[in-house]
């Protein structure tokens, strides 16, 4: 393939690597921008992002920014702007918080200073704020990668909801479904990270662009960088940023469903709750009694998994596919997740993954791999094989460019 000009518009810097979607994101460009031209567009929002900036150089040939003021999810003022967007606002809140006529401007610029093949909405979100007429005049292909189904999530916390809240959930899925799939429509080509993704933007909402999924990678080889050891007593982690509510929601489940089922069977057993920016009602958790520990951040994830007997991945809410679940994997420890946590990931329950629903399956899985060193070891080595032999960055890269390569402008 001829070597490409892409121009990547993103909410955020990449770094600090702490996000799901940014780790996705971070691996394919340093692949792409290898071989091809990657202009990198964010927006910046805080000090701990604007020190990110200085790594931008690491996924791309070069990169631009604009402020933006962005409140810390749960302060007074972030409260405040989701009270203002549900009387008077028609976007969801979560689109509404970062439009940006300073990227709209940005963008623009960009466009008639140099020419671009692609241009990439990474998410959905930067969508609200794109000159998209300005795009499609200058004869780029417009490509939005959608590391989820946006709406799917919305719908399954407004189904999990109760009491007062729950129509506000409501009607933030309704106006996030509309916004998605009316974004969408304005594309050359919709790109996502699983076949079913891929198969609910194709078939349930009729979008005739959506060009297939690409596989989330992992590097393997780094997981495995640091020793392998099982702590004694066993230690059960969770791994996500503490900051978005569908990890917070899995968490707060299992530690007050599933983990007193398991500790009267494991009395010395910890669950280790391992992320950025817990909200308050993770720290809540907290408990040395019963072995519930919360870490907030930490530098470096591996040592937590290659330490860890389990990772369980209690997802009730969710889309796109589960970053955490291949690094443990890659990490070579065994998982157990829902089927809404493993969704889009091509593993077998009971041969590379075990599947659980309930708290009393949990549990009843958590005390099969804590009590069975062969079963885990089974589970962990058949899907760490799976993992090196299909989840490689450079194979997701090279998914990517012939996935925008077959979109087709629209006149």
């Amino acid at each position: 393939m001829t070597k490409k000009r892409i121009l990547w518009i993103k909410t955020s810097p990449l770094h600090p690597l702490d996000r799901g979607g940014d780790l996705r994101t971070y691996h394919m460009l340093r692949v792409l921008s290898a071989t091809h031209h990657v202009t990198f567009a964010g927006m910046v929002d805080n000090e701990v992002r604007r020190a990110g900036i200085a790594r931008s150089g690491e996924y791309s040939s070069e990169a631009h920014w604009v402020d933006h003021l962005d409140h810390p999810k749960g302060s007074p003022a972030f409260l405040w702007g989701a009270l203002v967007n549900a009387v008077f606002g028609s976007l969801p809140y979560s689109v509404e918080r970062y439009r940006s006529q300073r990227l709209h401007d940005l963008v623009l610029q960009l466009l008639k200073g140099q020419s671009f093949d692609w241009v990439v909405c990474d998410f959905i979100f930067p969508a609200a704020s794109l000159p998209m007429e300005a795009i499609r005049k200058s004869g780029a292909k417009m490509i939005v990668f959608q590391h989820n189904v946006e709406s799917l999530i919305w719908k399954r916390r407004a189904d999990n909801a109760k009491g007062v809240t729950a129509p506000y959930w409501r009607s933030q899925y309704r106006r996030m479904e509309k916004f998605e799939r009316t974004a969408c429509e304005q594309f050359d080509g919709v790109i996502a990270v699983s076949a079913k993704d891929a198969a609910i933007m194709r078939d349930e909402w009729r979008l005739p662009k959506v060009l297939g999924h690409v596989p989330t990678g992992v590097d393997a080889e780094y997981f495995k960088a640091v020793e392998r050891t099982l702590p004694s007593p066993p230690r059960i982690v969770f791994l996500g940023s503490m900051d978005w509510h569908a990890n917070a929601d899995a968490v707060i489940w299992f530690a007050n469903e599933a983990w007193p089922l398991i500790r009267p069977q494991h009395p010395d057993a910890t669950f280790c709750i391992v992320g950025r920016q817990p909200l308050a009602e993770v720290l809540a958790l907290q408990n040395e009694s019963q072995g519930i520990h919360v870490t907030g951040s930490v530098p470096d994830v591996r040592p937590w998994l290659r330490s860890a007997t389990a990772m369980v991945v209690p997802l009730r809410v969710g889309g796109g596919t589960r970053l955490k679940i291949l690094e443990a994997m890659a990490a070579e420890v065994p998982v157990i997740s829902t089927a809404v946590g493993a969704e889009g990931l091509p593993f077998t329950h009971n041969e590379e993954i075990l599947l659980a629903e309930t708290a009393a399956e949990f549990a009843g899985s958590v005390h099969i791999l804590l009590s069975d060193s062969l079963k885990a070891q089974s589970l962990s080595r058949a899907a760490s094989s799976a993992v090196e032999r299909d989840h490689g960055w450079p194979r997701a890269a090279e998914q990517f460019t012939t996935l925008a390569e077959a979109a087709t402008i629209r006149p």
